[in-house]
């Protein structure tokens, strides 16, 4: 038996993946090419230029459920799920299967999804910053491009799995994804 916050967290990680491709997609690309193509039957048709809104909408949905089936503790300190009051929680898990069933899960962090999560911390809202990303089969090591000289942890290492952001000293490359690997091994 998996704890609560476990999955709740992997619910929750497989319900943002499938959020965040359909948000990613573009409605009026995907009409545009679907309109000028007959080979589909017109059901067909339909649900491919609906599958964005519909996807959003169950998504929206199952964050509700999760909202919900959160995990929380019962007045003896164990963990349980506060809208079930288990600590097994059924709804989450049964979620979980179906969502695991059709290949459902977080999606791998590609370069320029690595770039955009880099600018927005290193930028902190003011506005676009240069940088230097390299790529390593874990993440991506990103530093500002104009050198920072007072910042004790000027690279910032994006997980290629996660998307997580880690602070990070700056050292020879190879060293880096050494260190990283390790770290994400829990070593």
């Amino acid at each position: 038996m998996r704890p609560a916050a476990w999955t709740h967290h992997q619910v929750h990680q497989r319900v943002h993946a499938a959020m965040t491709a359909a948000m990613r997609a573009d409605a009026h690309a995907i009409e545009g090419v679907l309109g000028q193509d007959d080979r589909l039957d017109p059901y067909s048709r339909r649900f491919a230029v609906d599958a964005r809104r519909l996807v959003l909408a169950c998504t929206a949905a199952l964050t509700c459920v999760m909202a919900a089936h959160r995990p929380g503790d019962d007045p003896h300190g164990r963990e349980i799920c506060r809208g079930c009051g288990t600590p097994d929680c059924r709804t989450l898990h049964g979620v979980s299967d179906v969502l695991a069933a059709y290949a459902v899960r977080p999606a791998a962090v590609d370069r320029a999804e690595a770039w955009r999560r880099a600018e927005l911390h290193f930028a902190a809202g003011s506005g676009p910053v240069p940088l230097v990303v390299e790529e390593f089969p874990d993440g991506f090591a990103v530093r500002r491009a104009l050198d920072i000289g007072d910042d004790p942890s000027p690279l910032l290492v994006v997980d290629r799995e996660t998307g997580a952001l880690s602070r990070w000293p700056l050292v020879p490359f190879d060293v880096l994804v050494r260190e990283y690997k390790r770290y994400r091994e829990g070593r």
